[in-house]
């Protein structure tokens, strides 16, 4: 029993990570789906885009994505597979050697049936203490014969529900492979078109490198800009005149963000991350770095609200050049910053809640890009790793 409790402990351990796996393909194919949507968009609107290379692009590395996930689930599937039938042959193996000793139980039952052979060898004792073990025996006996066989009607029932999972799995890993099959073919004609657009592209150098050019200095701007307030801002809390109060709160403030560690809401209702944290290239000339980016590019629905993923103070809104106005928000120890917003709300010195909107975006070609980034004093932080999966 015990190792029929191991299988089956296996076996939900297994449910659990292909359910997981389940729900990042769902996720993955809403962000296609909204990509689709933002193409059809930029299309109607203008022909041969940067953005909707950038959206191409993006469509091609999730869908990357989605068949790595699938890959995992069939894995996990066949993993679950292997357990099922190393299942059903022990318990295959357990209702055989039950049969039999029931058999066994059985006929050696048949053999002494009459009762007064059961009767006799009571009363055949020599004393009142040997009568009663005999009688102790043959109660033993008939309860071990009605145990036997209700550890074979169980067994049964295991063994019936085992083989009934296991046609599930191999049906729903069967689903997968087709799955896997057609997103394999449409990866391919993804990658084809990304490859022919950027060559219709390329056709006008000139003016991509000059956009380049201007979006790298924009960039770069924004980095220094960043990384001043920043300094600013923590030298200011760690000062003079920084009341022990204040600095109780933020330690206070900055243990409860730190808490919240990839549980914080998105800044924006829903979208995609078209751009990550870290170093890229240039989506339509390979060979060219960009700056480093500091947070997450989220493109979502044109003029969406953006909210403050945490309770902090407004400590800055500032214009900067290429990314509309800014609000830079503190958490305690922690920093929170969102550009590309065409209207603010708030304003510097303002409490903010959770969840509470502080602007709505630019708009450009029928969507809307939110630049979020996420500091702990002067460290920049990937903001992915803490926001809601």
């Amino acid at each position: 029993m015990a190792l029929l409790l191991i299988f089956i402990c296996n076996g939900a351990a297994y449910g659990q990570s292909i359910d997981s796996h389940k729900k990042r393909i769902n996720q993955i194919e809403k962000d296609i789906a909204y990509l689709n949507n933002q193409i059809a968009s930029t299309q109607k609107k203008h022909k041969n885009t940067l953005q909707e290379l950038v959206f191409i692009q993006k469509k091609v590395a999730n869908r990357k994505e989605l068949l790595k996930e699938i890959d995992s689930e069939l894995k996990e599937q066949n993993r679950q597979i292997s357990a099922k039938n190393r299942n059903i042959s022990m318990l295959e193996q357990r209702l055989d050697t039950l049969e039999h000793y029931y058999r066994h139980l059985i006929l050696k039952t048949y053999k002494h049936r009459d009762s007064r052979i059961w009767f006799m060898y009571i009363l055949a004792s020599d004393n009142i203490e040997q009568g009663y073990r005999r009688w102790k025996y043959l109660k033993n006996y008939a309860d071990a014969i009605n145990k036997q066989g209700e550890e074979i009607i169980e067994t049964k029932r295991e063994l019936d529900k085992e083989r009934a999972d296991l046609l599930k799995l191999r049906a729903e890993t069967l689903k997968s492979q087709q799955t896997r099959e057609k997103e394999y073919n449409n990866l391919l004609k993804e990658e084809s078109k990304s490859k022919s657009y950027a060559k219709s592209l390329s056709s006008n150098q000139a003016k991509y490198k000059r956009q380049m050019e201007q979006k790298k200095r924009e960039a770069e701007r924004l980095n220094r800009e960043i990384e001043k307030m920043l300094a600013a801002a923590v030298k200011a809390d760690s000062g003079p005149k920084a009341t022990p109060s204040a600095k109780a709160d933020n330690v206070k403030l900055s243990s409860e963000f730190q808490n919240n560690k990839g549980k914080l809401p998105w800044p924006v209702s829903g979208g995609v991350v078209i751009e990550k944290f870290g170093q890229h290239y240039h989506p339509l000339f390979k060979s060219v770095k960009m700056p480093f980016n500091n947070g997450i590019n989220i493109s979502t629905a044109a003029g969406s609200s953006v909210k403050a993923i945490f309770n902090g103070t407004v400590k800055q809104v500032i214009a900067i050049p290429g990314y509309n106005q800014c609000v830079l928000i503190q958490h305690g120890n922690y920093f929170t910053f969102y550009c590309k917003l065409a209207n603010v709300n708030v304003k510097a010195g303002q409490k903010v809640a959770t969840g509470e909107a502080i602007g709505t975006l630019s708009s450009s070609e029928n969507t809307s890009t939110l630049h979020f980034e996420l500091w702990h004093n002067t460290t920049k932080q990937n903001p992915e790793l803490w926001l809601r999966k």
